[in-house]
């Protein structure tokens, strides 16, 4: 592949991560050393590197304080993310995944809502073994974190209408394209020897020929659906490519979505992608190419809170992109004026995925695949694969479908998870199936309050007052953030709550189900306990005058966030700085 190189443009004074970066030696650092200093932790710069090989160095918050107080330091760990386009793997695949759970993890597997794998509790001693037996199986976490095209989300629907349009294959091209060329991470962990089929290939006298010494201005997301389903939110991804199924030759681009924000900085705010062009498939790849050189020397290096590509699209505007991508790329490109999706499936239960053989999709509370009272998941969900040698597909919203099901096994499949306690998808209730939240605490560095752990309490309570109300048969979706960042997209989910400080939550309204319009602002700082109740007013109002058929992110759009904020509860008066800090 040619790619063309630039030089990032001059902005003045370079973050500490550009640096970091470019004085890197092509993501080397000095990585390799501290891995054997003795010590529990990497340097700060080690760390920002680390991100690149799909490592986040974090700590155990739920112990922080009690060590601090006895005068230890932090108890330090990994969290480790599997890149896997499109969230295919074979059975061999998740297997080997399962089995690493176990000896180097905490004994569970975390679907991310990009549709990876993260083993959370890694010590730094057990990272290379960890790494080195999943390539092994033909995975990898290169490229799983960091300033670069990560993991690339894809419809994964095995039905035949979806499967034939080809986005598994198209998924992995892009992956593999778009991996760091840099050679570091088979010289680091594993002894210097290149998996086949992970990596692209590149010239030798060029060590990133399309992201240059400094790679890109912040992560890239490349998200791959088609017109018929936008399960995976396509446009909260810088480069939102649909296929059209009513002629797969031929793509739809949309460019300049991203979802996260900060508190402290009130000019950060989730953006949707915005139409931008269509084209044929043999032009894709020349197109991708030149999108991401652009935000290579455009987008913003010395501010990271605003250097994601959304911003520098919000600034030029999609005429602005277009014209500079055809004068790089010597292209035409057909202007698309809008693209808008109607639906967006879970893929929960059974689906046809050919004459002979089905598809089964099991909802996993908040993507954590672990055996607990409530359902033993994890154990379920090997048995199957092992017994009926399953392949398995994740989906973006952090659940699992077990593909290749023969049409004769479909009784025994429900046997087997209903003995392990698996509730099948027909048994939750419309709130509780559609829900999911983020990791937050207490692994992530960023995680204000609870997320995942938070979740249920908040179900079971909400579900309790729809009972009382006689409103049991609503059904609404629910995503729940422990930070503003918007892992699990809160800003398009029908209500969607956000950690605000440590027992706190913002609550956005008015976003639709099939991924078009995002959520506005409702109630903010409302307490962990108060936030059922600062709902019940808007549930009352949509089961009153909701129109016939009408769901309930559209009721609230069409009410107007301006009627419905007077039903909100007054933020609570505290220090600011308390409200922002854990």
């Amino acid at each position: 592949m040619t790619f063309r190189t630039s030089q990032p443009k001059d902005q003045g004074t370079e973050s500490k991560v550009e640096l970091i970066k470019q004085s890197s030696n092509e993501l080397r650092g000095s990585i390799v050393e501290e891995l054997s200093n003795g010590l529990p932790n990497f340097s700060g710069e080690s760390e920002q590197l680390l991100k690149f090989h799909g490592i986040y160095n974090q700590d155990n918050r739920d112990v922080r304080a009690d060590r601090k107080r006895v005068g230890l330091d932090v108890e330090h760990i990994c969290m480790i993310r599997l890149a896997i386009p499109g969230g295919r793997l074979s059975p061999e695949q998740y297997l080997a995944a399962d089995q690493l759970a176990d000896a180097f993890g905490n004994q569970t597997l975390r679907v991310t809502t990009r549709q990876g794998i993260q083993f959370h509790f890694v010590t730094k001693q057990n990272i290379k073994a960890l790494i080195q037996k999943v390539n092994q199986v033909l995975l990898s976490t290169y490229g799983g974190c960091g300033d670069v095209v990560r993991n690339v989300t894809a419809c994964p629907s095995p039905a035949p209408e979806i499967e034939t349009l080809g986005l598994g294959e198209l998924a992995n091209q892009i992956s593999k394209r778009y991996k760091p060329a840099s050679s570091a991470y088979y010289e680091i962990w594993l002894d210097g020897e290149k998996v086949p089929n992970l990596q692209a290939a590149v010239s030798a006298d060029t060590i990133e020929p399309l992201y240059g010494s400094s790679y890109l201005p912040r992560k890239f997301k490349i998200g791959l659906t088609t017109t018929l389903d936008n399960c995976i939110d396509v446009l909260s991804c810088d480069l939102a490519l649909v296929i059209d199924e009513t002629d797969p030759n031929f793509i739809h681009i949309l460019a300049g979505g991203g979802l996260g924000r900060s508190y402290s900085d009130d000019t950060t705010k989730p953006l949707l992608a915005k139409p931008f062009a269509t084209v044929p498939r043999s032009d894709l790849f020349e197109v991708i190419d030149t999108v991401i050189s652009i935000q290579r020397d455009h987008g913003n290096r010395a501010d990271r809170s605003h250097a994601r590509f959304k911003y520098l699209v919000e600034e030029w505007g999609t005429d602005r992109l277009r014209m500079e991508s055809e004068r790089r790329s010597g292209l035409v490109l057909k202007r698309l004026d809008s693209l808008e999706f109607s639906n967006s499936c879970d893929h929960l239960g059974w689906i046809e995925q050919s004459k002979d053989h089905l598809a089964y999709g099991i909802k996993v509370p908040s993507g954590r695949i672990a055996d607990t009272a409530s359902g033993a998941h994890r154990t379920a969900i090997r048995d199957l694969v092992t017994k009926f040698n399953l392949s398995v597909r994740f989906t973006a919203k952090e659940d699992v479908i077990l593909t290749d099901i023969p049409e004769i096994a479909r009784d025994e499949i429900i046997a087997i998870l209903t003995s392990f306690g698996i509730k099948l998808a027909e048994d939750y209730t419309s709130i509780s199936r559609s829900a999911f939240a983020c990791p937050a605490l207490p692994t992530c560095g960023l995680a204000l309050t609870e997320s995942e752990r938070f979740l249920p309490t908040f179900l079971l309570t909400f579900n309790q007052l729809l009972d009382d109300l006689g409103l049991s048969h609503l059904d609404i979706e629910i995503r729940m953030t422990g930070c503003p960042n918007g892992c699990a997209r809160p800003y398009l989910a029908e209500i969607g709550i956000v950690g605000r400080s440590k027992h706190s939550y913002d609550i956005y309204l008015c976003a639709d189900r099939a991924g078009n319009r995002l959520g506005e602002i409702y109630a903010t700082d409302v307490a962990s306990e108060g936030v059922v109740a600062a709902l019940e007013p808007i549930v009352l109002l949509y089961a009153a005058h909701a129109n016939d058929g009408e769901e309930f992110g559209d009721f609230c759009h069409r009410w107007g966030i301006d009627n419905l904020k007077p039903f909100a509860p007054q933020p609570r008066r505290r220090n600011i700085a308390v409200a922002q800090g854990v």
